[in-house]
């Protein structure tokens, strides 16, 4: 059986990662601290929280903190509205163990202009799920949730159709920068992305709230898998 088929029941089985299924170069780098970049994400975050969103603010916050903890992330292509456009990516996995199996909360979190001009963000709760309406029409447990965030604009886009597959392709090493005091266990890791989606304006509505198509594909993008440290 190969590597990338085992890591779902090595994840499942030990509830972390080994070593062994590592794949490309190390995501991480000695590089300097972007702070408008960490500001900006923590800010969203922050933003989330006020509206209610916990499950989006949680992923951002700990977005923030994979690029304080050395994580360097990988350029990948967005097209929006028919442009292409280049971000920086990463993305972040967080273990989730509740009452039964524990479960793998991945989330995208994407970026582009120093200062941010945009932020592109996707949650996924398995490897392949379904955009559904944010009111849940239809949008299930598994399903992905997305948002498209225009700082110039000040416009928020929201994923109501569409898929996003968020699949993890490897893990390496134990996160480099990582405080030794924070009650977390965090590994580098790759992750195989595909988003195609539908996105609706929030607030917008009739002839000139015509939704936008966002797509994205990469494979070995940059990111960390978390787990709690017991």
């Amino acid at each position: 059986m190969s590597c990338r088929s085992l890591r779902s029941l090595a994840f499942l089985a030990a509830g972390f990662f080994a070593t062994g299924c590592q794949e490309g170069s190390p995501p991480t780098a000695p590089v300097e601290a972007d702070l408008d970049l960490q500001a900006a994400i923590t800010q969203a975050g922050d933003d989330a929280a006020r509206s209610g969103d916990t499950e989006r603010a949680e992923a951002l916050r700990h977005g923030a903190k994979a690029l304080r903890w050395g994580i360097r992330p990988s350029q990948i292509e967005i097209k929006i509205k028919n442009e292409t456009f280049t971000y920086l990516a990463l993305v972040v996995g967080v273990v989730r163990r509740g009452h039964g199996e524990p479960a793998l909360i991945r989330s995208l979190v994407a970026w582009t202009g120093r200062p941010p001009t945009a932020l592109f963000h996707v949650i996924s709760k398995s490897d392949q799920a379904l955009f559904g309406h944010p009111g849940g029409n239809g949008n299930g447990p598994e399903g992905a949730r997305g948002q498209w965030k225009d700082l110039v604009n000040q416009e928020i886009w929201v994923a109501t159709a569409g898929s996003a597959d968020l699949e993890l392709a490897g893990t390496g090493d134990a996160c480099p920068g990582k405080p030794a005091g924070v009650a977390l266990r965090c590994v580098v890791a790759f992750y195989d992305i595909r988003i195609n989606g539908n996105f609706q304006l929030v607030g917008s509505g009739g002839p000139d709230g015509s939704p936008i198509e966002i797509h994205t594909e990469s494979d070995g993008v940059h990111g960390v898998v978390i787990t709690p440290a017991h």
